[in-house]
């Protein structure tokens, strides 16, 4: 996890799914939204906003809404904006 991530001033979801997400990637291994949407505290809605948030900033390299099974892959932090 990169603390920069607080830098931004992200919405606490985003903040949140971007933290999960860290928490849950091993290796290269990246987690999926099939897998974290049971760890999620707020709504299905609440995740995919926040997964658009990540994508607009630069920090979720995934298409939205992200598939699934496919998994959640974040950004190097000089890439976001």
């Amino acid at each position: 996890m990169d603390r920069a991530i607080f830098d931004l001033k992200l919405s606490v979801e985003a903040t949140s799914l971007y933290i999960l997400i860290c928490a849950h990637t091993v290796g290269v291994e990246a987690p999926n939204s099939e897998t974290l949407i049971p760890l999620w505290n707020g709504s299905r809605e609440q995740f995919q906003s926040a997964a658009a948030e990540l994508a607009q900033r630069g920090i979720l390299l995934n298409p939205l809404p992200p598939a699934a099974t496919e998994p959640l892959r974040i950004a190097s932090s000089h890439c976001w904006c």
